[in-house]
């Protein structure tokens, strides 16, 4: 049996708006690999690719984007108008 270990990697966002959102989902289906949304305080984690799972999310919320299959340094910096402040 052999074993697949799967790296990911976490980035905090803040969609504030209908059209940051709208942009972010664009930018999400521009990934290759999967893309998973969650926000830790409702405990849902929807498909970063889906503006309607992105959206029931609501606004102003602080998320955590997880990329599977190791999201290049490139395009993470895409990201960066989404992006909260470390």
């Amino acid at each position: 049996m052999e074993v697949i270990i799967m790296e990911s990697t976490d980035i905090k966002v803040k969609l504030n708006s209908v059209e940051q959102v709208r942009q972010f989902v664009e930018t999400m289906r521009k990934y290759d690999g999967d893309v998973d949304v969650y926000s830790t305080n409702r405990n849902y984690l929807v498909d970063g690719k889906s503006i309607l799972g992105v959206f029931s999310l609501g606004l102003d919320q602080e998320l955590t984007v997880r990329f599977y299959n190791g999201a290049t340094e490139s395009f993470i910096n895409t990201l960066q108008p989404f992006m909260l402040a470390a």
